[in-house]
């Protein structure tokens, strides 16, 4: 394989703002905890489930102890709660314009895919197969797995490596986001990125943060995928 491409699912492949996820997080720390938490307030775009769980419950007044006691159960809970709630819906409609385009262009130009995402795994998963894309992306890392959004990179390539048989270094990798925290976590590992301006940060914002690349949205398939060969060389 020639690269690593990792995509960000809220935002980049999908709409943000998914009501459902924001229900099954309040209603899984209600069934875990016995508290009526809330997400008002709590900045969700480019944060991590588990950061974004860890500052809700903070708020309500929890120790870090507390909360990492049943932090695992509350995220399996979130994960059922959010799959019942879209049992047997398509959501074709949430998947953003190009995303299917881009996917095939690059998995026929023989890069990797996968996702690197806030959302815990089985909410990823749920999302992805809903939309008619999660094929797309066999390898991935989860809001789940760290507690910081550039911890996840090196979870990807591990994941990769065993997906494809191969090793990807920094500089075969790139990053697809719509958040500064996207560009940061790839340049934190050394990575290239590409932004997007599909979620809550305009082109102007995300340029401010120096990404190698930034479009208004994927549309524009053969100039973005000329964009992320030139970056992997």
């Amino acid at each position: 394989m020639r690269g690593l491409i990792l995509f960000d699912i809220d935002g980049t492949l999908l709409q943000a703002g998914d009501k459902d996820h924001q229900l099954a997080f309040v209603a899984a720390m209600k069934q875990v905890y016995g508290l009526p938490a809330t997400l008002d307030g709590v900045p969700l775009a480019g944060m991590l489930d588990s950061q974004i769980a860890r500052l809700a419950l903070s708020r309500q007044g929890l120790s870090d102890d507390d909360i990492n006691a049943d932090l695992a159960k509350m995220i399996d809970a979130m994960g059922v709660h959010y799959a019942e709630a879209i049992a047997d819906q398509s959501r074709i409609e949430r998947r953003l314009p190009g995303v299917v385009e881009i996917a095939e262009r690059l998995r026929d130009a023989r890069f990797a895919l996968g996702v690197l995402t806030g959302n815990a795994r089985e909410v990823a998963r749920v999302k992805l197969g809903s939309a008619g894309i999660l094929d797309y992306f066999p390898v991935g890392a989860f809001g789940d797995s760290a507690r910081e959004r550039h911890h996840l990179v090196q979870a990807a390539w591990d994941e990769a490596a065993v997906q494809f048989g191969q090793t990807f270094s920094a500089a075969q990798t790139v990053l697809i986001g719509d958040t500064p925290r996207d560009i940061a976590a790839a340049h934190d590992n050394q990575a290239k990125v590409v932004a997007v301006a599909t979620g809550r940060y305009s082109v102007a914002d995300l340029s401010a943060h120096h990404p190698e690349a930034v479009f208004p949205d994927l549309r524009d398939t053969a100039v973005v995928a000329q964009a992320i060969e030139r970056m992997v060389g």
